[in-house]
């Protein structure tokens, strides 16, 4: 997969995963190390999806 399409799937991934059926799943009254689920699980998608796109993004500069 070349650089600009793996940015285009990081975009379609990010639309996919901050959408309401998705999070709904993490809408639990649970908390991990002491963070609520809800915002701990957003912010591991944030960071996946950072870090996808940084990669994506030194991909397609090569």
């Amino acid at each position: 997969m070349g650089g600009e399409a793996a940015v285009k799937a990081c975009i379609l991934l990010f639309l996919a995963i901050f959408s309401w059926p998705f999070l709904c799943v993490l809408d639990l009254p649970a908390t991990f190390l002491g963070v609520p689920l809800f915002l701990a699980g957003v912010f591991l998608f944030w960071a996946v999806l950072v870090y996808a796109l940084f990669a994506a993004g030194r991909r397609a500069g090569d």
